[in-house]
């Protein structure tokens, strides 16, 4: 068994040591998830996969076929990398990912045990086409293939659907993950199928692995550590970057010069076998060269043990180039055989050349151990610079990271644990005015000005005590003088409210809670922006029932004083049309609403918009049942009838309250008939505005459909109680309720929706 290097040795001891220092570095990691865990697994399988190429290309024996073995590590490698994408970034199907994963590796294992017993039945051989030792399995490798295909297919289908059914965020991370691990397996993947196939050379296969292996590692390194949730190290995660990019280059200063030292060798041996036919010419008889071949003609064939090769590979044509010695006939065109031993002559290097004459060709032949040997001798001072470069990578620089930014960072975070425990006499020691050392004076000047903060606040807990007291007592005596005002509001607000109104046959009821509840002299008030008011007036001769229902914006006490002067002036428009009945006889209920909503509209422009009311006005002829409204931006008032509530849409709106009125515009009173039974409920926004839920971020969520209110008023009969209490605990603000009952009885009767028909009395 003997030692000798080649280039591909080079390049798959790069990728072999990249990718076992990537796994170290992943499974170092502490509590690390089971992501880290499977691509770790991933990069160790890919290590003993390149492993076997070096096995393979770097000796000379029978033995080296047994690198065959470790070439299976490759399928478990791609089984890893789909378990990768289940468990990131967080885990999912796990009880699938379990399966799956032992379904594959059941046929790795099978097909594992089946492959290493077909190689016991087999001797092992040497393939010139690669020029390694190996077993002639021309089935079983077909079969491997295919099963590299098949995984890494599968690996590719778990990436791409995982980055669908992830986050956006994720999702972008995710498919940058198919994208790279894609860059990495197919390239080689289907450079290897190709190469299996007869399509390009085991050297163009070999190649393209150690050229997408190498950066796509590197990639998938830095992509992952700089996404993952895991506490990797910082001095790791630089070593590790480092190391990738310091072998990345060597690898193509290799690419760029080590592998033209084979084209060295076969020119160097072509001047040998010129310079040796010459002499031969020269001094005849002499067969100081018996290497060297006599003249052929072009189309024979001077040996037997010269083949024709299956694979481009094993031959190799010069053309003639330029001449680099004065009086060189060099060889006009050349072509290389590697010959096949047997026990009496060795493997050798055949040249079938032309000189002067394309009729003549030469043939020369060389030992192939002195081309396995050029080329270690050549591949040697590379393996030199790989192993330095690795061991001052790993070593050296962790040295050189530990002293120049691992060592300051971590006094900086023992600094900040002391002062997360309360010591805030901590001080970092400040060696190098680097950008670290910037953070600690600032860290320092940070704990001083905290330390400096809780003194004064230590005094100031210290007559704490007494501030709370006397800020108590001072804020209990603003209470008490807020909630004697909140007082007087309320009575304020009081007689314009009204309960229950019979005027013949309009029965009216209303009900009221607001939002503000209060305490004052142990008794419970409220105060708020609803109000509810109806009266009997006589407007042009015909008795009629007027009623309001307002909303005045603002809250608590902002709302009470627009509803003191709302029921204040619409009070004395009350009292002025009642006065001066005599006078109206020739108002109608349109032009008495026309007016009566002017004037109100006139009083609040005065506040200028920062006092505003939404409010319907009406009149109901008593006698006929006769509607007339008037609505400005309040809720659609509501028809009960026959057990079932309706919207009655107001056509006309107007602006609320306090905003400038257009003069220019028509003024439109709405109409509609009432019949027997019917009740007409009027309502403030807050019936509307009720918690129907809450969002996934916490806020509530308020009904925004008015017509929800009907199914209310159709559960409860119409009952204004019933109807409160249903919705008590979804409130979010005041709210009032006005129904107007309408029924041809002469006495007052409740109907609740339900038709009458009139019952005459006799009298004895």
């Amino acid at each position: 068994m003997s030692l000798q290097l080649t280039f591909f040795s080079f390049g798959s001891l790069i990728v072999c040591i990249f990718t076992a220092v990537l796994g170290s570095f992943l499974a170092a990691i502490r509590n690390r998830s089971k992501s880290s865990s499977y691509l770790a697994g991933a990069f160790f399988l890919l290590s003993i996969h390149a492993f076997a190429f070096v096995i393979a290309y770097s000796i000379d024996s029978p033995m080296a076929a047994y690198h065959r073995w470790l070439i299976l590590a490759v399928i478990p490698a791609f089984s890893c990398m789909g378990q990768f994408f289940f468990f990131y970034p967080n885990p999912v199907k796990e009880k699938f990912a379990f399966r799956f994963l032992s379904a594959q590796l059941f046929v790795w294992i099978t097909f594992s045990v089946y492959y290493i017993f077909c190689t016991f039945r087999k001797e092992p051989v040497f393939d010139f086409t690669e020029q390694i030792w190996t077993f002639s399995l021309p089935l079983e490798n077909k079969i491997l293939g295919v099963l590299v295909l098949v995984y890494s297919f599968l690996m590719i289908c778990t990436g791409i659907w995982r980055s669908w059914t992830t986050s956006k965020e994720s999702n972008r991370f995710t498919g940058l993950f198919v994208l790279f691990f894609s860059l990495l397996i197919f390239p080689p993947v289907i450079a290897n199928s190709m190469s299996r196939a007869g399509l390009i050379s085991r050297t163009d296969f070999l190649t393209v692995y150690t050229f997408f292996m190498i950066p796509g590692s590197f990639v998938i390194l830095v992509l992952y550590i700089n996404t993952t949730a895991d506490q990797t190290r910082f001095l790791n995660r630089i070593t590790g970057i480092c190391l990738g990019t310091f072998l990345l280059i060597l690898y193509w200063i290799g690419l760029a010069s080590v592998s033209r030292q084979e084209d060295t060798f076969d020119l160097g041996k072509l001047r040998e076998a010129e310079n040796s036919i010459f002499i031969k010419k020269a001094v005849p008889g002499s067969d100081s060269v018996s290497h060297v071949g006599i003249p052929t003609d072009r189309n024979s064939h001077s040996t037997s043990r010269v083949g024709t090769p299956k694979n481009p590979s094993t031959r190799k044509r010069f053309l003639r180039q330029s001449s680099g010695y004065y009086g060189s006939v060099f060889p006009l065109e050349a072509e290389r055989y590697f010959i096949e031993g047997n026990e009496e002559e060795p493997r050798s290097v055949l040249y079938r050349f032309s000189l002067q004459n394309r009729d003549h060709k030469y043939e020369a032949t060389f030992p192939y151990e002195e081309y396995r040997s050029f080329l270690h001798i050549a591949i040697r001072p590379y393996f030199a610079v790989l192993f330095i470069t690795v061991l001052v990578v790993l070593f050296g620089f962790r040295l050189f990271f530990r002293g120049a930014i691992w060592n300051p960072l971590k006094n900086l975070l023992i600094g900040i644990g002391k002062v997360n425990q309360g010591d805030l006499n901590t001080k970092i020691q400040v060696r190098i005015q680097d950008e670290i050392g910037f953070l600690a004076d600032s860290f320092n000047g940070m704990v001083s000005s905290i330390r400096e903060a809780r003194t004064a606040l230590s005094v100031y807990a210290d007559t704490l005590e007494d501030q709370v007291k006397d800020r108590t007592s001072r804020l209990t005596q603003l209470l008490e003088q807020q909630q004697g005002d909140y007082f007087l509001t309320s009575l304020l607000l009081k007689p314009f409210g009204i309960e229950t109104i019979r005027n013949g046959s309009v029965f009216v009821e209303s009900f009221t809670r607001q939002k503000k509840q209060f305490v004052f002299k142990q008794q419970n008030h409220e105060i708020g922006g609803d109000l509810c008011m109806s009266t009997s007036l006589k407007i042009g001769g015909t008795n009629c029932t007027v009623f309001m229902n307002a909303d005045a914006m603002g809250k608590s006490i902002q709302g009470a004083g627009g509803a003191i002067v709302l029921g204040s002036v619409f009070g004395s428009i009350l009292n002025r049309t009642r006065l001066f009945e005599d006078k109206t006889i020739e108002f109608t209920p349109q032009r008495w609403l026309r007016s009566a909503f002017l004037e109100l509209s006139k009083v609040f422009e005065i506040f200028e918009g920062s006092m505003l009311v939404t409010a319907i006005l009406g009149v109901i002829e008593e006698s006929t049942g006769k509607t007339y409204l008037v609505n400005a931006e309040h809720p659609s008032p509501i028809l009960y009838r026959n057990g079932k509530a309706s919207l009655i849409p107001t056509k006309h709106f107007f602006n609320r309250i306090g905003l400038p009125f257009d003069s220019s515009t028509t003024f439109t009173v709405q109409s509609f008939q009432l019949r027997p039974g019917d009740c007409l409920f009027l309502g403030s926004d807050g019936k509307d505005d009720l918690i129907v839920g809450i969002r996934e971020d916490g806020t509530k969520e308020i009904n925004e459909n008015q017509e929800a209110f009907l199914s209310r008023i159709e559960e409860a009969q119409g009952d204004l109680y019933k109807i409160y209490q249903d919705m008590e605990e979804y409130l979010t603000d005041d709210i009032s309720f006005l129904k107007i009952e309408y029924s041809l009885s002469k006495e007052p009767v409740r109907t609740n929706g339900q038709a009458t028909r009139l019952v005459s009395k006799e009298t004895n």
